[in-house]
């Protein structure tokens, strides 16, 4: 089957695996229901469309491949994933940094602070190690008044890791985009400009891929999925899946 063609055939913007079922036949009157499974995988693979969410696809703009984000760690972050490493291998936890929304929000973060989220049963453990290691840098569940009080720069904050929070693939520590779109909203430690959340938002759907079935998953998770699509809906010019 001609692929070119068959692009051309699929709609714009968010469609299914019957709209590409649909489009095959179009192309390829003989194409039949049991090759769809081979054609996805072709397309998927070829990186000609890029799947969105359970059954939601998009084609791929080749004059702006969006990337996955990754933020970089400072030196500070990669010395705490050191020490989760060496300390507490077993342990689920993530690792993120504010100042990594400084690529996204005009005003940026003065003072950064790192953020280690830890499951449940691990949070007071780490905070006793990593407070020994380093003294007046770390506090543990603070309130937003606590941290305006005793906050230091490159703080090191320790929370409770949320269940169902959404990884990085083969990266431990990372903390993908959709987790951090859903902390803008959910995460009251996070001193930023709520006036730059719709040009920051939109910036991140540009340049990156987002999966908002992910994104929606943990908003659930996190009781914002209504604030967060009435937000989007509202305040940006973001096309919402089918399933949000």
């Amino acid at each position: 089957m001609d692929t070119h063609e068959l692009l051309h055939k699929i709609p714009d913007g968010i469609c299914t695996r019957q709209h590409i079922q649909h489009a095959a036949r179009t192309v390829d009157s003989k194409f039949k229901e049991t090759q769809l499974r081979n054609l996805m995988g072709l397309l998927l693979g070829a990186d000609l469309i890029v799947r969105l969410g359970r059954n939601q696809y998009r084609k791929v703009d080749r004059t702006q491949k969006k990337s996955i984000y990754m933020g970089i760690y400072s030196k500070t972050a990669q010395m705490v994933i050191d020490f989760m490493e060496n300390q507490f291998p077993l342990l689920d936890c993530r690792v993120w940094e504010l100042s990594w929304l400084n690529e996204f929000f005009n005003h940026l973060v003065a003072h950064n602070t790192i953020f280690l989220e830890v499951e449940h049963e691990g949070c007071d453990f780490v905070f006793s190690e990593l407070f020994e290691k380093y003294p007046g840098k770390v506090l543990i569940r603070p309130t937003a008044q606590e941290i305006l009080q005793y906050g230091v720069d490159d703080e090191i904050i320790i929370d409770r890791l949320v269940t169902e929070a959404p990884k990085v693939k083969n990266h431990r520590y990372q903390v993908p985009l959709e987790k951090l779109i859903v902390d803008l909203f959910a995460n009251k430690k996070l001193m930023v400009s709520k006036g730059d959340y719709p040009s920051a938002i939109e910036e991140m759907f540009a340049k990156y891929q987002v999966n908002q079935a992910a994104m929606f998953r943990y908003a659930r998770r996190r009781n914002k999925a209504k604030a967060l699509s009435d937000f989007l809906r509202d305040k940006t010019t973001i096309e919402l899946s089918m399933e949000s």
